[in-house]
């Protein structure tokens, strides 16, 4: 009887470990995730802000290229 509770025991604390580590791990997974998503919303910015600057640099060459 003894053998079968520190038995019951040994697997209910092993569970408990392992899904705190699944959660700290999931933590990890969602922070990467937000870091990956701002990353990519700076960059989409960046590229934006790089369009318009070639727009404007083809309209200042053409203005030149016309005198």
């Amino acid at each position: 009887m003894k053998k079968l509770l520190i038995l019951t025991f040994g697997i209910l604390f092993m569970v408990s470990c392992t899904d705190k580590k699944k959660k700290e791990e999931e933590k990890k997974i969602e922070a990467a995730i937000q870091k990956i998503d701002s990353i990519e919303s700076e960059v989409k910015a960046g590229i934006e802000k790089l369009d318009e600057v070639t727009k404007e640099l083809e309209e200042e060459l053409q203005k030149i290229d016309s005198i």
